[in-house]
């Protein structure tokens, strides 16, 4: 199987019959997020329960029989994530971006007093 046709197929899955026997892939992956967030008692995103279920497929390619659907279903969360990150709002921005936004600040208050100094 070559990576064209297995993006396809992922397309496909992502897309496709899925989308239509479990709705819409980010609702559905926010709720699962806020099923995971009430049992783990630690806040879990859409985007996290994508990158998870990847991560899934990616240990299952450690064990058992290889299967090429697990290859398809990897690239799909994989897409899934990418879907769900560019459209979360900022309310929503990781803890590194949250760290690079007060690092940006911090930087900018740090240079204004600088050039006050130098006056």
């Amino acid at each position: 199987m070559k990576t064209k046709e297995i993006l396809e197929e992922a397309t496909k899955l992502a897309s496709g019959q899925r989308q239509i026997d479990y709705g819409d892939k980010t609702e559905n992956h926010t709720n699962i997020a806020k099923l995971w967030t009430a049992y783990l008692e630690y806040t879990i995103t859409a985007h996290d329960v994508a990158i998870l279920m990847c991560l899934l497929k990616v240990a299952r390619t450690k064990l058992g029989a290889i299967s090429k659907d697990t290859y398809m279903d990897m690239s799909a969360y994989s897409a899934i994530a990418g879907e769900i990150k560019f459209k979360e709002s900022k309310e929503e921005e990781s803890e590194g971006e949250k760290r690079g936004r007060a690092t940006l600040e911090y930087v900018k208050k740090f240079n204004k007093k600088l050039k006050k100094n130098d006056r």
